[in-house]
């Protein structure tokens, strides 16, 4: 089991260059008088069945950008079916009522432009980049998926198993889950809290998805941006030829509440075993999109923590070396954002980081910046602000994002006039106002045994499990085990799979297992796109006796060399994501290999329903873990070495969930191996008992 989560470790492994050394400060030179920058007028209109029509004459390549904004976003999700927003975007180029997708994406492209839906909290954002001479045809095309989409099940259906390997993927990703979980403990019931699970997902029907889009994507709902090399008299024609007959109605309306008021600073803790560091968000609520302190909370944060120049970066990266990057942010949504101070560290300086962090965030407040930090900052913004209004592209989305916040078109054009005459007073008053050091949210994943204790002097914890469900430190031991083993049941074996990365063939996986004497001995290969070798003997008790590893694919390695005696395994892994790391940890009772998963399960009295839970010794980090399996369902299984009558097992540790499918006949043979957060999965070619 193992063995398949190295192959997509490997392929995710990015090297990351060593941290510099922090160059000396100078003084910047003194800021010259703003250049004239005009930002491209536009025009704006509004069709009698509502639509609101804005077009930007931008003559300066034939090209056009069509961003329409439907205002319909997963805040308007039902509840218990999240993801319904979503599913009508990206459904609505899978067929309308006279092509199929096939036929719409041939469509499009035959004049070389290109389709794309998004959706996120607050709308669905369809766009279109053409040549202005096809404007026509992206006209026409954009009227047909937004008017006659035909929402096909069996396109529905693809986009519920991409939700949930999403999903899936979302739970080996400790990035993710510390977002999922921030936001939680931020928003407390607030819409914006709302993530999707695998019920959630699975619960959204067609008539659903159907009955979404005839509510909301109605004219009055929507606004369409025209920009590029277009007359705003010819664009009026245009859309008022092929969306002028679009009908009005009566759109939802999202349900903002209100987000639970902090009053202390405390941490979230969520345990991720065997985690080699500590993924850290910080934050609270923030701002609204109309609050005129937005100019000044900008440089503030250039200042704390808006790029490799910030304060965060600065001290726990460049003086510290604690973590590769450290950042901050203000989120800017329609209803109330955040704000967010991010890194990731290493285990053992957790405490020493997040403190850091803390004391860098109170710094902002209560003392004022220099005049040198004050310059760079508002320097940075100002001369940034040019370059995201270069291509008609860019400018639709600038304008689009000013008219959904429901900003003045003001906003935009006093930008870096609003920038430049903010002064260190007004970073200190909006940092009073808005930042509250003393009742920060602290959401923190990694591993809870090695960093709760050091943890409960910066502020209380309350402590989860990596889904959020609230746990003790008991509950995360990893006990020992009096489960009476038996690998009788194993045979000799040599079995084949076909070895599958996100679709990609990476070539067949030979697996063996030989009695030799009371111990057993398995071998696992793989030759093609990767190459791997996996060496394993255990006792009758799945004791582990001896363990060997080693992975290369192009320029990246893995390696592992376990011994064990008396009750101790110690040895080193090298490569992967966590680097080089010496291994000596003393084995609970009854703990095996994870690798040995895959046999283990080959001899227990499976049976729908049942669960068992084993200790085992996570040959990549080291560490001790609880793993559990769980027998789900039973499955008539065709694989390319045949038909199989299986049990559907779920295997969960700490880096997630694997689904297992496993002969009912003992010993049980695994057939299939699944791994949706890594698009992973294996099938039995053959196999010879």
């Amino acid at each position: 089991m193992n063995r398949i989560r190295k192959i997509a470790l490997l392929f995710a492994v990015t090297a990351f260059a060593a941290a510099g050394t922090a160059a000396a400060k100078e003084a910047p030179p003194a800021p010259e008088p703003l250049k004239k920058l005009s930002f491209p007028a536009y025009s704006e209109q509004k069709l009698k069945n509502g639509l609101e029509v804005i077009v930007v004459e931008h003559h300066e390549q034939p090209v056009a950008s069509l961003w329409m904004a439907v205002k319909a976003g997963s805040v308007l999700d039902p509840e218990g079916k999240s993801s319904l927003a979503s599913y009508t975007g990206s459904l609505l180029n899978k067929g309308t009522k006279g092509k199929d997708s096939k036929q719409l994406a041939e469509w499009i492209e035959s004049v070389g432009g290109s389709f794309n839906a998004s959706t996120d909290e607050d709308g669905t954002i369809l766009t279109i980049s053409i040549l202005s001479e096809y404007l026509p045809v992206a006209y026409e095309f954009l009227a047909d998926v937004v008017l006659n989409p035909t929402f096909p099940e069996d396109e529905l259906e693809e986009e519920r198993k991409r939700a949930v390997t999403g999903i899936e993927f979302e739970k080996s990703d400790p990035d993710a889950m510390a977002d999922r979980h921030f936001h939680a403990v931020v928003y407390g019931n607030h819409p914006y809290a709302i993530r999707p699970t695998t019920e959630t997902v699975e619960a959204v029907t067609r008539d659903d998805v159907v009955a979404f889009h005839k509510k909301n994507y109605v004219a009055n709902n929507a606004l369409i941006f025209v920009v590029g090399d277009v007359s705003a008299k010819q664009v009026k024609k245009d859309v008022e030829k092929y969306l002028g007959k679009w009908t009005a109605g009566t759109p939802d309306v999202p349900k903002y509440v209100a987000s639970p008021e902090r009053t202390a600073r405390n941490i979230a803790l969520y345990h991720r075993p065997g985690s080699v560091q500590t993924n850290m968000q910080v934050g609270q609520l923030g701002l609204r999109p109309t609050d005129p302190d937005w100019p000044a909370v900008q440089v503030a944060n250039r200042v704390l923590g808006g790029g490799a120049t910030g304060r965060l970066f600065m001290t726990l990266r460049e003086k510290h070396g604690w973590t590769y990057g450290a950042y901050s942010g203000w989120s800017k949504p329609k209803d109330v954002g955040t704000f967010d101070a991010q890194a990731n560290c290493r285990t053992e300086v957790t405490d020493s980081a997040l403190t850091e962090m803390l004391s860098q965030i109170d710094r902002i407040v209560n003392e004022p910046v220099s005049e040198t930090d004050l310059a760079s900052a508002k320097s940075y913004l100002v001369g940034n602000f040019p370059t995201t209004i270069e291509t008609p592209s860019q400018i639709a989305a600038q304008i689009g994002q000013v008219k959904l916040l429901g900003l003045d078109k003001s906003y935009l054009e006093n930008y870096r006039k609003d920038v430049a005459k903010v002064t260190t007073a007004d970073v200190q008053r909006v940092m009073k106002t808005h930042l509250h050091p003393d009742k920060l949210a602290i959401v923190l994943v990694g591993d809870a045994t090695a960093i709760k204790d050091k943890l409960e002097p910066i502020a209380s914890v309350a402590l989860y499990d990596i889904e959020g469900n609230a746990v003790s430190m008991d509950e995360l031991a990893v006990q020992g085990t009096d489960y009476d083993f038996d690998a009788s049941a194993l045979k000799d074996m040599a079995a084949t799979y076909a070895v599958k990365y996100q679709e990609m063939n990476l070539g067949d996986m030979n697996v063996s297992l030989k009695k030799d004497g009371d111990d057993f001995a398995s071998t696992s290969t793989i030759t093609g796109m990767i190459s791997m070798n996996e060496e394993m003997t255990f006792g009758q008790e799945f004791e582990p006796k001896a363990y060997k590893f080693s992975m290369a694919a192009g320029p990246q390695t893995m390696s592992a060399d376990l011994s064990f005696a008396d009750g101790v395994a110690k040895g080193r892994v090298e490569g992967g994501k966590d680097g080089g790391k010496d291994i000596n940890v003393t084995l609970v009772k009854g703990a095996i290999l994870k690798n040995a998963v895959d046999f283990l399960v080959g001899t227990l009295p499976l049976e729908t329903g049942k669960s068992f839970k084993f200790p085992v010794l996570d040959t990549q980090s080291g560490g001790m873990e609880n793993i559990t399996i769980e027998v789900v369902g039973e499955q008539d299984l065709m694989v390319p070495a045949g038909s199989y009558s299986t049990f559907k097992i779920k295997v969960k540790s700490g880096d997630g969930e694997q689904v297992f499918y496993v002969q009912k006949t003992l010993p049980h043979l695994v057939v299939k191996q699944e791994n949706p957060a890594q698009g992973l999965n294996i099938e039995l070619k053959s196999v010879k008992m």
